[in-house]
């Protein structure tokens, strides 16, 4: 049985009530961050939404739609606003006289400014929105477009509003002519397109192979060798060996322990410990027939804390040139804000003048990520202008595939509660961009990611074909949807019937 009006509203007050006491005391223990005067109305109303998601909101959702009031879903941008508006409302069909004269209708005034908020951070980190399409679009560079101009005019023409470079990848000298062809070619266009610069950070990478195969692939139930060597040597019984980029890290796996190769297209078990390394097993591979082992792909050590530094010797180098340069920064393997912290200060070290605020980008990868993920939103914005990417392939090799639908929409839900701008990355159009045809579940995945106020793609034979596609699939979708909300345009099948 249905509760009745009056019960809906007083339980409405009490997780008014609660959101207001308990927001209040998160956002005071985020004073230590120094919040900056510009971002501290975000920062409030990210704790509240924090205070208002500890508990299990079904039922009441459900006890007030069919009062028509079922708005809760859809509070990110302005939390205490909504929770004031339904009150009101319900105090209205109640017929009940509120004592708290903040209580009443402020919800559309604020949502706007608070929507607002989150446009104008947007804006700080891409630039102004394009024609008929808020979402923007990010595309990393490959090496090729260092010398092909014609490419990065390309890629800017199809809808490219950001070029991506990956510092882990490639020299100075390369992605300074990337820079110099990316600003010609933007000119040329008209269309303006900003540089975002990618530290490599503590990523544990294949780096050199060594195996006595013809074609090096792994198979389930073959053994290789992680080596902890420079100058390595294959095993008894193991055909393929590598080395890593962090070998030190190696130290501090068991036996047991699983292991990751190239997002997660190879998993495998430490079987042996020996001097020169890890023996492991492979236990799956994506492929039947085996996956190739390729040097620069990523390993993962899901079950262990690795707790590397934020930065290494080569990002304090690369940040001397990438300080100099880029539009935005982004950082990798971000956990905590602690590590925002330790990035705020190398930061200051090297930004000067007009370029001190410049805009930064978390890239969030780890379970340690999700679970400190307001406070890293809280002490970096408290700083400077910055976004969250969502490196939805390393991210699910960390927290397991099935996981990951879910993790990805709370931390869409908890960016936009603090205004704080997303990239919604990895994978997005993989077989269009490498093979010129795309998946039906693509196209779903270019769908979802508008709901992020940016999708980028990685590189391809095809790159410009995916861009073209993403800036058509946007266009036509944004005036159904926003976020949450449907926003009703008129349905072309309605229209047909009348």
């Amino acid at each position: 049985m249905r509760k009745k009006a009056v019960d809906v509203m007083e339980e409405m007050l009490k997780v008014r009530e609660r959101v207001t006491r308990d927001g209040e005391e998160l956002y005071r223990s985020w004073e230590e961050y120094d919040i900056r005067e510009s971002y501290r109305v975000s920062a409030r109303n990210l704790a509240y939404y924090m205070a208002f998601r500890q508990k299990d909101m079904r039922h009441l959702q459900e006890e007030l739609i069919p009062w028509g009031v079922s708005s809760l879903g859809r509070l990110e941008a302005d939390v205490m606003g909504t929770l004031n508006a339904v009150c009101k409302t319900m105090s209205l069909i109640t017929d009940t006289k509120l004592e708290d004269p903040d209580i009443d209708y402020h919800s559309m005034q604020t949502f706007e400014e608070r929507y607002n908020l989150l446009n104008n951070h947007t804006a700080e980190i891409f630039g102004d929105a394009v024609d008929d399409r808020n979402t923007h679009v990010l595309v990393t560079m490959p090496t090729e477009a260092a010398e092909d101009k014609k490419l990065v005019r390309g890629l800017i023409d199809a809808g490219m509003d950001m070029a991506r470079i990956n510092c882990a990848h490639d020299d100075e000298h390369t992605w300074g002519r990337m820079i110099e062809n990316i600003e010609e070619a933007s000119k040329e266009s008209g269309r303006k397109c900003r540089v975002l610069m990618d530290i490599g950070g503590p990523k544990i990478r294949v780096k050199t192979l060594l195996t006595s195969k013809r074609n090096p692939k792994l198979y389930v139930g073959e053994k290789f060798l992680l080596s902890n060597q420079e100058a390595m040597t294959l095993s008894a019984g193991v055909e393929i060996a590598i080395n890593t980029t962090v070998p030190e890290v190696l130290k501090k796996v068991d036996k047991g322990q699983l292991i990751k190769l190239d997002d997660g297209h190879i998993e495998a078990e430490v079987v042996e410990i020996k001097d020169e390394g890890l023996i492991c097993e492979t236990t799956k591979a994506v492929k039947e027939n085996g996956v190739r082992v390729k040097t620069e792909k990523g390993i993962n050590f899901p079950d262990l804390d690795l707790d590397l530094s934020v930065l290494t010797e080569k990002d304090y180098k690369d940040l001397e040139f990438v300080s100099k340069h880029a539009d935005v920064i982004a950082f990798s393997f971000i956990k905590s804000a602690r590590d925002m912290q330790e990035i705020e200060a190398a930061l200051e070290a090297v930004l000067e003048g007009e370029r001190a605020d410049l805009p930064i980008v978390a890239k969030i990868e780890t379970v340690e990520a999700i679970d400190n993920m307001p406070e890293i939103i809280v002490s970096a914005s408290a700083k400077r202008p910055f976004g969250v990417m969502v490196a939805r392939g390393d991210l699910a090799v960390e927290i397991g595939y099935e996981r990951l639908s879910e993790i990805q929409e709370e931390l869409l839900w908890i960016c936009e509660a603090g205004h704080t701008p997303v990239i919604w990355a990895t994978q997005v159009l993989e077989s269009l961009v490498k093979s010129g045809i795309p998946t039906r579940s693509e196209i779903s995945d270019v769908v979802a990611g508008s709901r992020a106020e940016c999708i980028m793609l990685n590189k391809g034979d095809y790159i410009v074909s995916g861009v073209r596609a993403v800036d058509d699939i946007l266009r036509k979708f944004e005036d159904h949807h926003h976020k949450k909300t449907s926003m009703l345009r008129a349905l072309n099948i309605a229209e047909q019937q009348f």
